[in-house]
């Protein structure tokens, strides 16, 4: 018997949002989600403005307030995919208060050691590494091809920008952004 996918909101409506959106119609791996993930809707988790548009064919559905009456609904599960550090912890909050699952997303591409610790409700994107006995915190984003060492440790909410590289025992602190192609030592 085959199970049912998962009924999951994506909460954001940006780039990681969507790209987001991207991995998991690629097939992106979410621990604990054996029959795959369905996304029902978009939320805006900003100041409204999105509510009504559409996202990536999926028209976006409400704010952060109608996330109990959406799990009421049906829902399950969310991930949140905020570019905002502010707003990804307010969206972090929210869905925790109702009880969402928190969804972490692994590209299929990307690679993780077995000894290394990933928080909940994170996004590893495509080509990344992440080394034996790295530390990543809740909520924490890797864009494609971004490394962490072995050894080195990331706070919650830290954004770690394409091909940035966190060297071996490097820390990287909660809500921080590395950008793009960073080296931090």
């Amino acid at each position: 018997m085959t199970e049912a996918p998962l009924e999951l909101l994506i909460l954001g409506t940006g780039a990681l949002a969507c790209a987001a959106f991207d991995a998991i119609s690629g097939g992106a791996v979410a621990e604990g989600a054996p029959g795959g993930l369905k996304v029902l809707m978009f939320i805006d988790t900003g100041d409204g403005t999105m509510v009504g548009e559409e996202v990536m064919g999926l028209r976006v559905q409400g704010g952060l307030s109608d996330l109990p009456r959406l799990k009421i609904q049906g829902a399950q599960a969310a991930f949140v995919a905020c570019e905002d550090a502010a707003q990804r912890t307010r969206a972090l909050e929210a869905a925790g208060k109702v009880k969402y699952r928190l969804i972490s997303l692994k590209h299929p591409s990307a690679i993780i050691s077995p000894g290394a610790s990933v928080g909940e409700g994170g996004f590893i994107g495509p080509l990344c590494v992440i080394g034996a006995g790295a530390k990543v915190g809740k909520g924490v984003t890797m864009g494609a091809g971004a490394i962490l060492e072995s050894g080195c440790s990331v706070g919650e909410g830290a954004v770690i920008g394409a091909g940035a590289i966190v060297g071996p025992g490097a820390k990287v602190e909660s809500g921080t952004a590395v950008g793009l192609g960073q080296v931090v030592t």
